[in-house]
């Protein structure tokens, strides 16, 4: 099961690249504030939109410790698709340093009436490729000490809602309330039983005194890990 979330949420299966079907690839865009990080997408605009949450995303890291050390391909296509449950909103792929996010036309229609990120429209794209850059950079800084999957998707989710503007990360948080906020223990059966509420303690957690940072760089130097009871 470890082993096949690691799959779920860093990487595809061994030796399937990220190549997406039917894509439009007429825009290639080195990030210029993103050193490192190279974007693909449809148009000027949209290309020009991902790097700047690529920047984003880079400067909300920093602080905490994670870095990149390997050049990241984010391709934005119609559809990101996972090689075990087909169509997502986005998903990064380890082995070949590709991430791929759904374009912001198909966001929407993914989330509608299941998932309190509906509203969040435009900003998104954003928070989700942000959340996605974690993952990589999570992989990156850790290296060979491996990373368990509630603990991946901690840091991916926290970077995920500090990207947001307080006032909606204030409307995710009452959208999936959490009993008792900021739990460590519970955080393993939150993430099997609904990912936004996991969403919501995993912020509630890195706000807690004596966490933030300190906590994201214990996971990945491999020092601290949720319960799993």
């Amino acid at each position: 099961m470890k082993v096949f979330w690691k799959i779920a949420t860093l990487t595809v299966a061994a030796g399937l690249a990220l190549t997406p079907a039917g894509a439009a690839r007429s825009v290639e865009l080195d990030c210029a504030r993103a050193a490192g990080i190279t974007a693909d997408a449809p148009d000027p605009a949209l290309a020009e939109m991902t790097c700047e949450a690529a920047a984003a995303a880079k400067a909300l890291m920093a602080p905490c410790g994670l870095v990149q050390t390997a050049p990241i391909r984010i391709s934005v296509v119609k559809s990101a698709e996972h090689p075990s449950f087909g169509t997502c909103l986005a998903i990064y792929d380890a082995r070949s340093g590709c991430l791929e996010v759904t374009e912001p036309e198909g966001i929407l229609p993914l989330l509608a009436g299941r998932d309190a990120r509906d509203a969040l429209r435009s900003m998104c794209f954003r928070a989700l490729t942000v959340h996605e850059l974690a993952h990589a950079f999570t992989a990156q800084t850790a290296g060979d000490i491996a990373i368990g999957p509630a603990e991946q998707e901690f840091i991916a989710n926290v970077f995920e809602m500090m990207s947001l503007p307080p006032q909606w990360r204030e409307q995710m948080l009452a959208a999936h309330p959490v009993d008792p906020p900021g739990a460590a223990g519970s955080a393993s059966q939150r993430l099997r039983a609904c990912a936004r509420a996991f969403a919501s303690n995993a912020w509630r957690l890195f706000e807690a005194k004596g966490n933030g940072c300190a906590l994201v760089q214990r996971i990945v130097t491999g020092e601290f890990a949720f319960p799993t009871y």
